[in-house]
């Protein structure tokens, strides 16, 4: 009776939480939750790792069927993760009220503001489960997602404010946003490339003019490049096409990325045979829309064995089929000027959209 009766006040503790944050955070300041706390975070980073998961494979159309086993693994994972994030944000967040002795707050009311306040994303998963079954609502779910999102920030400001004083309330939300950017930083990044996936329109277009000169028919797409670029095919593995100048290289390459993966983890794999070697001083990433597919548009400078090198690679993912141009300009004199060429190249590709999963 008693382990039903702990039960039934966790549950009311945890809807109470997530429906009536302002009553909630107003009991934290008198309520000792014990292991509550542990059990909401760990639960809600196993929630958000598995709506991360789900929204992906939603994405490309794939069934998580056959990924249980390892959705329940990276799951415990994150969830582990976030519990130490939350755990070491209050322990700071502790330690800073009793050296400026402004409020006698126990380590347990610290860790319980943090730890509720993710309690909204426990739902999470119940709502990627839509996407899953319907795709056509995609973007819908998305934005719930949203709302979630921004229910749990607002959730975390009212729980500080109830434990803390104004100043140290508002350290002390700096301090686990910047915690969370560090150790959920993979996930951040997963969901920022699967909301692109999900609304292509988020990506704003390539400002380049589109190359004129010479076009080509690949395999899966086309691509006008100038006169001066010869075209050749090496047998390369991946690779449809080779075009080079005396100066500049450009591959056009596929590969079918992990089930998993998003659009900059694909991007990163491709690039590691061009870059291997290459060491870089200047690295930059943005995203852009090319002809209606959302791109990772990497940029970076370096030198490879001494010698100065300009590297640009184009990555679009389409559910599971990758494709990259990879260029690369030797001993550039302008490396803008030879980042526009490869852009107005770029804007030349057209990609045959690939047909649904059997």
């Amino acid at each position: 009776m008693e382990s039903t009766g702990e039960l039934a006040w966790f549950r009311a503790e945890v809807l109470r939480s997530i429906v009536r944050p302002r009553s909630f955070a107003k009991s934290l300041a008198r309520e000792h939750f014990g292991l509550a706390g542990v059990l909401i975070v760990v639960g809600s980073g196993i929630a958000l790792s598995y709506t991360i998961d789900l929204l992906v494979l939603a994405a490309k159309g794939i069934s998580p069927g056959t990924f249980i086993a390892r959705l329940i693994f990276e799951s415990l994972l994150l969830g582990a993760r976030l519990a130490v994030s939350v755990a070491v944000v209050s322990f700071v967040v502790f330690l800073g009220t009793r050296v400026t002795r402004q409020r006698d707050l126990t380590l347990d009311q610290c860790f319980n503001a943090v730890a509720f306040a993710f309690a909204p994303l426990i739902v999470t998963p119940l709502v990627a489960l839509v996407a899953v079954f319907a795709p056509s609502v995609l973007i819908a779910v998305g934005v719930v997602m949203l709302v979630i999102a921004l229910r749990a920030l607002v959730g975390l400001g009212l729980n500080l404010r109830a434990v803390l004083p104004l100043p140290a309330a508002a350290v002390a939300l700096v301090l686990a946003l910047a915690s969370g950017a560090i150790v959920l930083g993979d996930q951040v990044s997963r969901v920022r490339m699967t909301a692109y996936a999900i609304a292509p329109q988020l990506a704003a277009p390539l400002a380049a003019t589109p190359a004129q000169g010479k076009r080509y028919d690949l395999p899966n797409a086309t691509l006008t490049l100038p006169e001066e670029w010869t075209y050749s095919v090496r047998g390369v593995p991946g690779e449809l096409a080779h075009f080079e100048t005396a100066t500049a290289t450009l591959n056009v390459v596929t590969s079918r990325p992990e089930d998993l993966a998003t659009m900059d983890a694909f991007a990163d794999t491709i690039a590691r045979g061009e870059r291997l070697g290459f060491r870089a001083s200047r690295n930059e990433r943005s995203v852009e829309s090319i002809n209606g597919h959302v791109a990772v548009d990497d940029r970076a400078d370096g030198n490879y064995e001494g010698r100065h090198i300009a590297i640009r690679q184009f990555a679009i993912l389409i559910r599971t089929s990758g494709s990259a141009l990879q260029f690369r300009f030797f001993d550039p004199p302008d490396i803008e000027a030879a980042f526009a060429q490869a852009g107005a190249i770029a804007a030349t590709w057209q990609i045959r959209t690939p047909g649904p999963l059997p």
